[in-house]
């Protein structure tokens, strides 16, 4: 999932520090519905400690029901690549059957693309997400590098 979308950045203000903005607050959350009428169980949140990126995993988990201790703040998926997000994916093996990471573009777009995830649509728009299903193995395919055999798509 990419993150709801978030104020500009204030004079002087990291980009890091950015909350949503009022109509993203309410994008996370018409998001967060939509996953809920998709009826999926989400185990684990993974998400970037940016404010956005955190504000928009806290309305999911709240409009879900999901305990605090299923969210995760993972400092490497600010700004992250593919390939960091599939390493903080990875030592997740385990823990999760239904793990959601909320991100940041262009790695969270560019992630999905490689999954196979709605590839001709190009990037995800804020607060947008995509579901990739995978069959008995998939941290086991998540883990290889990309262009190594994509993971079965359901």
């Amino acid at each position: 999932m990419r993150h709801a979308a978030a104020l500009p950045a204030a004079a002087n203000a990291a980009d890091f520090a950015r909350p949503l903005s009022a109509p993203g607050r309410a994008a996370a959350l018409q998001a967060a519905r939509r996953l809920a009428a998709a009826r999926l169980t989400i185990d684990r949140v993974l998400f970037s400690p940016a404010r956005r990126t955190h504000e928009t995993a806290a309305i999911v988990a709240q409009e879900l029901a999901l305990a605090a201790s299923s969210l995760q703040a993972v400092p490497e998926l600010y700004a992250a690549s593919p390939q960091a997000l599939r390493a903080a994916i990875a030592r997740c093996h385990g823990q999760a059957v239904t793990l959601l990471v909320v991100g940041h573009n262009p790695g969270i777009s560019e992630f999905g693309q490689q999954l196979g995830a709605d590839a001709e649509h190009g990037g995800l728009a804020t607060a947008a997400y995509w579901r990739v299903a995978f069959d008995a193995e998939p941290w086991l395919r998540l883990l290889r590098p990309a262009g190594s055999g994509a993971p079965a798509r359901r």
